[in-house]
């Protein structure tokens, strides 16, 4: 019998029903209060077997989702399986793998990896229209435009000679990258206003050019020299 024969209706003998002074023996008496906790009991044992069935779980209900979808416990259970065998065998069905299913570190990781790229993006726009505002205002004075490249030596200064002395100087690493957290890795250098912070510059003018850093301290990395970094620059002369 399944779950469904074994729903307990209506008690076949209800004491309700009795007359107030019942007219039965007393075995008959004791018989007619017994019979609705043996129903019960026929219907609670006929559960306990119905639920221990081996096709219990075909009968059992199961809520589908985007990655399960099956309406019981067997057919949910036996949808896992043919999943696992398809990832065992390096079939992975497209999709099946959702953020839920990662650990709480990898998605804590894959969180962090956006929310830097985030930022650089940030970053990046807000350099960009700064860039473009001071390059049309220096187009203003028709100067000379040239722009080059250069590879890192980690040397503490490092004169990158343009043979006379430029308006100012844009460098960037090779990636974009100007500045990020504490670690300068370029910047916009005037002649009276070096790229990075006053006392700490990370590029500057000079009579010949313009000079790139390496540092390494607690408070700021200069990093427009660091070791084997490829730097693209622009210069107005």
């Amino acid at each position: 019998m399944g779950f469904a024969e074994n729903k307990q209706q209506e008690f076949t003998k209800k004491i309700r029903d009795l007359p107030d002074q019942p007219n039965m023996q007393p075995h008959e008496l004791k018989e007619y209060f017994d019979s609705s906790p043996e129903e019960l009991r026929q219907s609670h044992n006929g559960l306990c077997d119905a639920l221990t069935a081996k096709t219990a779980a075909s009968a059992l209900g199961f809520s589908r989702t985007a990655g399960v979808p099956a309406d019981t416990v067997q057919a949910a259970v036996e949808n896992v399986q043919q999943q696992l065998n398809a990832a065992v065998m390096g079939n992975i069905p497209s999709g099946s793998v959702t953020g839920d299913k990662l650990a709480q570190d990898v998605r804590d990781r894959f969180t962090a990896i956006e929310n830097a790229a985030k930022s650089e993006v940030s970053t990046r726009q807000s350099t960009d229209s700064s860039l473009q505002s001071q390059v049309s205002a220096l187009s203003l004075g028709k100067c000379e435009v040239i722009a080059g490249t250069y590879v890192g030596d980690s040397q503490p200064v490092r004169l990158i000679s343009l043979g006379r002395k430029p308006k100012a100087v844009y460098v960037c690493s090779s990636s974009g990258l100007i500045k990020i957290s504490s670690a300068f890795y370029g910047g916009l250098a005037l002649e009276n206003a070096p790229a990075g912070e006053a006392d700490h510059p990370a590029v500057t003018i000079t009579d010949q050019g313009f000079q790139v850093y390496f540092s390494s301290a607690e408070q700021y990395n200069i990093m427009t020299n660091f070791k084997d970094t490829l730097c693209y620059y622009i210069a107005w002369l």
